[in-house]
């Protein structure tokens, strides 16, 4: 078949005049084209007459170049509209582009997952789209003036590299696996049927993790050599963050490569032997780390298998035999008052979670005489929320030989108090001092549940998803290649390294009964950045106590720790700042008695907080919200300086330049207000 560069015009033709708009210069389109044999009737030598013209060689040549200038406009005419399309659809991406690129760099994989799918199909519509107009778009390319190329030729390449990119992520992002079946109600055999199954999504990652580095290493190619500058203003910014976000995935396609061997050796595929530390948190008695550690389990793997699963359900005990050693411990400032010696039941006292738990896996190590071959190289947390959660997507869970059934309404109340009294009625209990058997004995019949069928498991997916992002399942690993993939996730619990504004408040129960539930925790943030970029803040917390003297509740005695920005200064009396997890901190104590609400206050500053140079600036602030507690109310009252207006929020007061923000804090968030000059 012949190309159009190779045809050259049989008869020379009279050139129209060039059109200003070169995607409709239909005379070089079909200068090009080929000459189509003009059929003509053989007439009668005496009927022609040599001195008129004969017309009809031109009609059928005037009909020709009607036609050729009708398919021009239209082919050209749908190239537009789908160049307009793509373009729209380019634009539309460079948002998710940018939060994509984000993410990476954190490592963020909740995010990465939930923007995949959605992400994908935008960029295959793209392609659609390109592939509606075929080798239109090339001979658009050839027929373009020179210099003229080169935008399309990067339209087209943008849209390829960023399907490439984002169908690799989908790819990884899709796990395949044939969950293991397992007919047993042995809860060690429902465990290792769910690591059978990951053990399988790990087994095929490396593979996946190979296509996507190959095809993000074409994207970045193909996105390299577009010149952002020939697009128009408006495009620049999205074809700027799509080769950013081409560049940054190739990186983080390396970074993967490492993680299925990581996950492998943590979780024992690789072979080995690993023991981790299951707590399993009270939030109603809140501690730093997420809630008093009432009771644990010592799980241990080896070679991809669970082998054992222990309940230790009186932390006392093992404690009281510790200190009875001789084994005393001088305990924080705050716990001093309550107990002369530090034990594990009171070791997860930090507000930066891997912390708390590399304390708590050292006093169990210490405790419990463990080997070194059975090390803890990791710690589970678990609290309230989460079960009684999960316990309404399961169901009831009957508990005969306690004359209970378990819900997620009694789950609190009716195994506390047998926790802490029905048990000790019985005589021979007192001699075995284990008054959380019952968790003991619910676990089973929990897993058995929970598993029986796949509506079950998908709801209980569902929640498991919302308590990692709410904190109320939380690991932590001494490998630090799978903490940091913990911390991807969000699990982690970590203190983050952030920018501007930053507020962290960590609350600690000490000896206040089971009553951090109760609390409904109001803070007001009141900020006002000044003519030189200062910004002087004042924090108002009030802490309503809506329970009662009925036990288990009583009145809430509590240690709060606030972490602030490191280059904060106190302007508050009598507080001592101390720097904590890279953070400004300052401690006291704000105690309340059922029924009634206290409050506290805190005046501090920052300078150089914002910077008003430019012709922009950017006011931003991270709350990071403490593992173990459900929700609180923050309200941001903000005075900007005059001579700015807000570019990104509605409804504000633009005569006493006054922003108000209102938000229920559940999971750690950010919060972003643009200026500009007014």
């Amino acid at each position: 078949m012949k190309q159009i560069q190779d045809i050259r015009p049989g008869k020379k033709r009279v050139r129209q005049p060039e059109p200003t708009e070169p995607v409709f210069s239909a005379p070089d389109f079909y200068a090009e084209a080929p000459s189509l044999p003009v059929l003509e009737p053989e007439i009668p030598a005496e009927n022609i007459r040599p001195t008129k013209k004969q017309p009809k060689a031109k009609i059928g040549w005037l009909f020709f170049v009607l036609i050729v200038i009708s398919i021009t406009f239209f082919c050209g005419f749908e190239l537009v509209k789908v160049k307009a399309k793509i373009s729209a659809n380019i634009n539309g991406l460079n948002s998710s582009f940018s939060v994509l690129t984000d993410a990476m760099s954190k490592k963020d994989f909740a995010v990465l997952g939930g923007q995949v799918k959605t992400l994908n199909q935008k960029t295959n519509d793209s392609l659609i789209d390109l592939q509606s107009v075929g080798q239109d778009v090339y001979a658009l390319n050839l027929l373009y003036p020179k210099g003229k190329s080169s935008k399309t030729t990067g339209e087209i390449d943008a849209v390829r590299g960023a399907q490439m990119l984002t169908s690799s992520f989908d790819q990884i992002f899709s796990f395949n696996s044939t969950p293991t079946s397992v007919a047993s109600s042995d809860y060690l055999s429902k465990i290792n049927g769910f690591l059978n199954t990951f053990g399988q999504v790990i087994g095929s990652a490396p593979e996946k993790i190979r296509q996507a580095k190959f095809y993000s290493k074409e994207a970045q190619n193909l996105n390299s050599s577009i010149n952002s500058s020939q697009f128009p203003t408006s495009e620049q910014k999205s074809v700027a963050n799509l080769q950013k976000f081409s560049t940054t995935s190739a990186d983080f396609f390396d970074y993967l490569s490492g993680v299925p061997a990581n996950l492998s050796d943590a979780l024992t595929f690789s072979g080995g032997k690993k023991s981790y530390l299951i707590l399993f948190l009270n939030n109603a008695e809140l501690r730093p780390g997420g809630g008093f550690i009432g009771s644990f389990a010592r799980m241990d793997l080896e070679n991809g298998r669970a082998i054992a699963l222990d309940f230790e359900t009186n932390i006392y005990t093992l404690d009281k035999k510790f200190t009875d050693a001789g084994n005393i411990i001088a305990p924080p400032p705050e716990m001093a008052g309550m107990t002369p010696a530090w034990t594990m039941r009171d070791s997860n006292i930090f507000a930066d979670y891997g912390a708390s738990s590399e304390k708590v896996a050292w006093f169990y190590q210490q405790e419990s005489a463990l080997p070194a071959a059975k090390e803890i190289a990791g710690v589970i947390s678990i609290d309230t929320t989460l079960f009684r959660n999960l316990l309404k997507a399961v169901g009831p869970i009957n508990m005969p030989e306690y004359n209970l059934v378990v819900t997620d309404q009694n789950f609190l109340s009716d195994v506390q108090y047998q926790v802490e009294v029905a048990y000790f009625q019985n005589d021979k209990n007192k001699v075995e001092n284990q008054p959380k058997k019952i968790l003991a004995d619910m676990m089973p019949k929990f897993v058995s549940a929970a598993t029986k069928d796949s509506q079950v498991q998908a709801r209980v997916g569902k929640e498991i998803f919302k308590a990692i992002s709410e904190k109320h399942f939380l690991f932590y690993s001494t490998n630090p290649s799978v903490e940091d993939l913990v911390d991807g996730i969000g699990m982690s619990g970590k203190i983050h390294d952030t920018t501007g504004d930053y507020l962290y408040l960590s609350d600690a129960n000490i000896g206040g009964l089971k009553s951090s539930l109760n609390i409904a925790e109001t803070v007001d943030q009141n900020v006002t950045i000044d003519n030189v970029g200062t910004a002087k803040e004042n924090l108002r917390i009030s802490r309503k106590h809506n329970g009662s003297y009925e036990w288990p509740d009583g009145e809430n005695i509590n240690y709060l720790r606030l972490l602030l920005p490191l280059a904060t200064q106190i302007d508050t009396s009598g507080l001592i700042p101390e720097v904590v997890s890279g953070k400004t901190s300052v401690a006291y104590w704000q105690n309340t008695k059922p029924g009634d609400t206290s409050v506290s206050s805190l005046d501090y500053h920052r300078g150089q907080a914002v910077d008003l140079t430019g012709n922009s600036f950017e006011y931003q602030i991270t709350i990071q919200k403490q593992p173990g507690i459900e929700s609180f109310n923050w309200n941001l009252y903000l005075v900007y300086p005059d001579g700015w207006k807000p570019q990104n929020v509605e409804g504000y007061d633009a005569k006493n330049h006054k922003i108000y923000l209102s938000q229920s804090i559940s999971k750690d968030s950010v919060f972003r207000l643009r200026f500009i000059r007014d």
